[in-house]
């Protein structure tokens, strides 16, 4: 049994709260959560155990693993957390359903969540920090960066390669050998047939770039990008 303490007290430390007491009891024991704000966790039902410098504290050379749970609009702090926790030595679970399929000859960075039906296949490349929400899939061959978000239902096809930071929404596709660029959100429901750039909202099928991403986006900007250290 692994002891788990999360950092974030918000809406998605609550479904991964959830997520491990429905399907992970048997490998995950939660001990409390780090947040910044006083008032966070309040529905959690773990206790909070102070703030994030003390969680890097409390847990430099200490037993049990960290749990990134910050939010989308969040995920460039997790990043840098998750730089700083590696540099202290300190374990990042992932959490991984048992309801997954996911291919022996894949490769998974740390602090990965893979909730139910998610399917990844042979020889994909995935980064640290991998958020793939219910029945995504992740064909053969693919690539993913660091700090990717999969949507209910996002669809990867064989040979895709996605950058960085990148957020593909709900039943979104992205379609064989194509490129979406770092920091690029792909709307719901879009299909990227073509290459995509860097930092931009793309919508429709086929996707085309509406916009350059801007600080109330669920994707860092490229100035934030910029300075962030690499998972």
């Amino acid at each position: 049994m692994t002891a788990l303490r999360l950092f974030g007290g918000g809406t998605r430390a609550s479904v991964i709260v959830d997520f491990v007491r429905w399907r992970l009891a048997d490998r995950f024991e939660l001990q409390g959560f780090y947040d910044d704000n006083p008032s966070a966790g309040g529905a959690l039902g773990i206790p909070r155990l102070g703030d994030v410098a003390d969680g890097l504290r409390d847990m430099n050379g200490g037993d049990g693993a960290a749990v990134l749970a910050l939010g989308t609009y969040a995920s460039w702090r997790a990043c840098e957390l998750l730089h700083e926790l590696r540099r202290r030595r300190v374990p990042v679970a992932s959490l991984v359903s048992p309801m997954a399929s996911i291919s022996p000859s894949a490769e998974i960075g740390p602090g990965a969540l893979i909730l139910d039906g998610v399917f990844i296949g042979a020889r994909a490349r995935i980064g640290a920090l991998l958020t793939a929400n219910a029945l995504a899939i992740i064909e053969h061959d693919t690539t993913l960066g660091h700090n990717v978000m999969l949507g209910s239902g996002a669809a990867i096809a064989g040979f895709a390669h996605i950058e960085d930071h990148c957020f593909i929404g709900t039943n979104a596709t992205v379609l064989p050998k194509v490129v979406v660029g770092s920091g690029t959100l792909l709307a719901a429901g879009s299909t990227a047939s073509r290459d995509l750039p860097a930092g931009v909202i793309a919508v429709g099928a086929p996707a085309k770039t509406q916009r350059s991403v801007g600080e109330g986006d669920e994707v860092p900007t490229s100035a934030r990008i910029s300075v962030l250290p690499r998972p």
